[in-house]
């Protein structure tokens, strides 16, 4: 544009040297001429697009690509007057793995008219997607200026991650206790089933102060309360900041990470999953049941970014520790504090970037890479 404004001019400036050196009724007509023209095209300008509207929906797929999401956009023009060009930037970013592509789309609609432009998104990971319109800019016939349309529509879509059959193994039976079955070998966090009592130390939750029994007796006691199991598993997506901007591992682990959620479900076994909320950037937790429970839970998973901390270190140790048998982490990094989790419950960490396995206090680490994650992970024992 900043090219054409500088031609423009030189054309005039060449107009009026012609003009002022051949004093003609041509020359004349030759440098209003090259005034009127800028002059109209920028009013055309002022009176297009006024009434301009651009939106963006969702449109049926394609039968050459069935699971590639198609957007509509929608250029109406309700004036009497025809708009030279209009130009939108449309951008479909990954909000998990922060990968981002644009491009424009070019459309001149008429007076009275409305166009629409059909195209398909081109994704390349898993990940909750966002994709709008940046701008959208109406020019004047000879592309000298422009001005900015507003569209404030904003589309999202969820690219799952490929789920693998993983053959999982488990550690002792424990695994597959009922849901809700009472743990007699760890203290709990159920109000109502009061095992003993004991005097404070510190670390204790202060929820279970005895405060009656403590202004009685003058010491500060606590309750030792019994333990529910609600599930036998826990799955958190743990960290992968050191990865945030390695796409092909993040696939992979969101591969792996679905795969045993996956795994699980299909096995019957109670199990929730945790992860960070993007919005809040505490925890969230999501029982897993049917297949609906796992779409709509890898609609808010996969909108975290990568680069916040997992979700491991946001997860009071006594949830943790009492309510669950077993906790899974898969991540790319072992979480620090990880033995104090352990300590009542079996632990498992599926790391990427690691070969082999390795075993301490009562903690299992299984390491797995992008490309043979399925194999690496197979007869994983939890």
């Amino acid at each position: 544009m900043l090219m054409r404004r500088v031609a423009c001019i030189l054309l005039i400036l060449s107009a009026i040297i012609l003009y002022l050196f051949a004093n003609q009724t041509v020359t004349l007509a030759l440098l209003l001429a090259m005034i009127v023209m800028p002059l109209a095209s920028l009013g055309m300008l002022a009176l297009s697009g006024k009434k301009l509207s651009v939106s963006m929906d969702e449109a049926p797929s394609t039968t050459e690509h069935p699971d590639r999401p198609v957007m509509r956009i929608t250029v109406e023009n309700k004036d009497f007057i025809p708009v030279a060009k209009t130009e939108m930037e449309i951008v479909c970013e990954n909000l998990r793995t922060g990968e981002s592509d644009s491009f424009l789309i070019n459309e001149s609609p008429g007076p009275k008219s409305k166009k629409e432009i059909d195209f398909e998104v081109e994704t390349n990971h898993a990940g909750r997607y966002r994709i709008y319109v940046a701008s959208a800019k109406v020019y004047d016939p000879l592309m000298l200026a422009c001005k900015t349309v507003r569209c404030d529509d904003s589309k999202f879509f969820t690219l799952m991650p490929k789920v693998t059959e993983i053959l999982l193994s488990y550690a002792s039976d424990a695994a597959l206790l009922e849901t809700n079955r009472s743990a007699d070998s760890r203290k709990g966090a159920d109000p109502g089933d009061i095992r003993g009592i004991r005097e404070y130390v510190p670390g204790d939750p202060v929820r279970n102060i005895h405060w009656k029994l403590s202004e009685k007796t003058g010491k500060m006691l606590i309750k030792e309360l019994g333990n529910p199991l609600t599930d036998q598993f826990l799955v958190i997506l743990g960290d992968q900041r050191d990865v945030c901007r390695d796409a092909e591992a993040l696939e992979a682990i969101a591969s792996v990470y679905a795969s045993v959620i996956e795994t699980l479900r299909l096995e019957k076994a109670g199990v929730t999953i945790a992860w960070t909320d993007a919005m809040s950037g505490k925890s969230a937790f999501k029982k897993i049941v049917t297949e609906e429970d796992v779409t709509t839970a890898a609609d808010e998973f996969l909108t975290t970014p990568a680069s916040v901390s997992g979700a491991f270190s946001k997860i009071e140790r006594d949830i943790s520790e009492s309510r669950y048998a077993h906790v899974i982490i898969v991540g790319s990094k072992i979480p620090l504090g990880i033995d104090a989790i352990a300590n009542g419950c079996s632990v498992s960490v599926l790391l990427y970037g690691m070969e082999g396995s390795a075993t301490e206090n009562n903690v299992t680490v299984i390491g797995f890479n992008r490309k043979t994650y399925g194999a690496d992970l197979a007869g994983a024992e939890v």
